[in-house]
């Protein structure tokens, strides 16, 4: 696995990536949330180097041959710990996850290796766990 620098915009992205990857596809609804939430801004980070950086994940994560494509979208608590590590910076930890949350919820299409994602991602900086927004889940807006 390639290393980044700590807390640069291209470890914040590969977490990022790991994320994006962890249902098994990477959607236009998921990259037009993560455009509307600021990933530009936050993570200084556009949508061409975060496709970048997608790729370059793929490979790192496809080098053992024998992986299937299920194999490398579920990131391993120990390889998502090792990728956390790489971001010690409490306001960007927590852009990270805000965006996360926010491609996650962005398909309408959460599965349990999302849920799990955010989890371990949490734990691994030790974060409080947030509750799910509903309007999110039933695509309805609180008013």
């Amino acid at each position: 696995m390639r290393h980044y620098q700590c807390n640069s915009p291209e470890a914040a992205g590969r977490i990022l990536a790991a994320c994006l990857l962890t249902d098994g596809h990477l959607s236009l609804t998921e990259l037009e949330a993560l455009d509307r939430c600021g990933m530009e801004k936050r993570l200084l980070l556009n949508r061409h180097r975060l496709l970048s950086i997608v790729q370059t994940l793929y490979e790192d994560l496809t080098r053992s041959g024998y992986l299937s494509w299920s194999d490398v979208c579920h990131v391993d608590p120990t390889t998502l710990a090792w990728l956390a590590a790489d971001v010690q910076d409490q306001r960007l930890r927590r852009d990270i996850l805000e965006l996360c949350s926010e491609a996650v919820m962005a398909d309408r299409g959460h599965c349990d290796r999302e849920a799990e994602f955010l989890r371990l991602l949490r734990d691994a900086w030790q974060l409080p766990a947030r509750p799910v927004r509903q309007d999110a889940l039933t695509g309805t807006s609180v008013s």
